[in-house]
């Protein structure tokens, strides 16, 4: 809930560090992206990234952006080679992206749904935006993943370990080795006036599905947000770890219930990895990060989160 307060609070006054590369046929309109100015006021800016020569980059991924009437966003994993991509909601047919001054892409979409995608340091955000009730309110999108690697809900994935029923709404991409590699945070959408509206996730093979249930009370538009980061090495190992039954089930279940405090495995990932000092780590993720923090430190297995949590 650490991730819908702030947005609530901001609203009221939809893969790892990436490079981002924006197609090269891509003609961005001149006129001002109204809705992507709204989508940061709700989401802020400072973990968004821009383009430089048509590059936006980070450590591990390049992300091409979709041109006029393209279909996808495409992820390729610089140390692997893996590429998977993120198909557009409902497969909509998309105009020509216009461009804020810090790094939002604003896709207008005829009928009754428009499209933002945020680059992000950690990954791609992609919004939607639902102008009114004739918008649907499934929201499907296709992915197409390295072999061995499949979706998997979180109450999926930690099902059988200590602390059964453990869910922190969020879907991950595994691995052939069913580690996980990449998170879709839990979904959020909120209506005009920054009231919340009942959103969730499906997965239906190797497809996400959102779905916003808004009813004759909601105030148009609302923005709702499959958001995806890679999580590196520390969070991978993490997710491991709390998915094994290898440890003692006491200390699994400990780590759960900070994890879920923190806002699930991409919250939790984002604070570990951020170029940050203790104390504002701290700060943030206040006495779940630093019971987490004891809780993982000489652990077998995780150190490579040692460097991370350093005081």
């Amino acid at each position: 809930m650490k991730l819908f307060t702030k947005i609530l609070s901001i609203v009221t006054s939809f893969f790892l560090i990436n490079t981002i590369i924006v197609s090269g046929t891509a003609t961005a309109e001149t006129s001002e992206p109204r809705v992507a100015l709204k989508a940061e006021g709700i989401t802020g800016t400072e973990d968004l990234i821009q383009s430089t020569n048509g590059l936006l980059e980070n450590n591990l991924n390049s992300i091409v952006l979709p041109d006029k009437n393209d279909k996808k966003i495409i992820i390729n994993n610089k140390e692997d080679n893996n590429q998977l991509s993120i198909g557009l909601p409902n497969d909509m047919n998309l105009a020509n992206p216009k461009v804020t001054d810090s790094g939002s892409y604003e896709y207008k979409n005829k009928g009754s749904v428009d499209l933002i995608l945020q680059p992000t340091e950690l990954g791609v955000r992609s919004i939607i935006n639902i102008k009114d009730a004739d918008a649907p309110k499934e929201y499907k999108f296709d992915l197409d993943l390295p072999k061995g690697h499949k979706l998997i809900t979180s109450y999926a994935y930690f099902k059988g370990t200590p602390g059964d029923g453990f869910d922190t709404e969020e879907v991950f991409i595994v691995d052939e080795n069913n580690i996980i590699q990449s998170v879709f945070g839990k979904a959020w959408a909120v209506d005009a006036n920054g009231k919340e509206v009942p959103t969730k996730y499906e997965v239906v093979g190797n497809t996400l599905i959102q779905t916003v249930d808004f009813n004759e009370n909601t105030a148009f538009p609302v923005l709702a947000d499959p958001d995806w980061v890679a999580i590196g090495a520390c969070a991978a190992a993490l997710t491991w770890f709390v998915g094994s039954n290898l440890f003692a089930a006491a200390k699994i279940i400990k780590v759960k219930k900070y994890i879920k405090a923190l806002g699930g495995f991409k919250e939790s990932a984002k604070l570990l990895v951020s170029a940050t000092t203790w104390e504002e780590k701290l700060r943030v993720g206040g006495s779940a990060f630093k019971s987490l923090a004891a809780e993982i430190t000489g652990v077998s297995g995780l150190y490579v989160c040692s460097k991370f949590i350093k005081k």
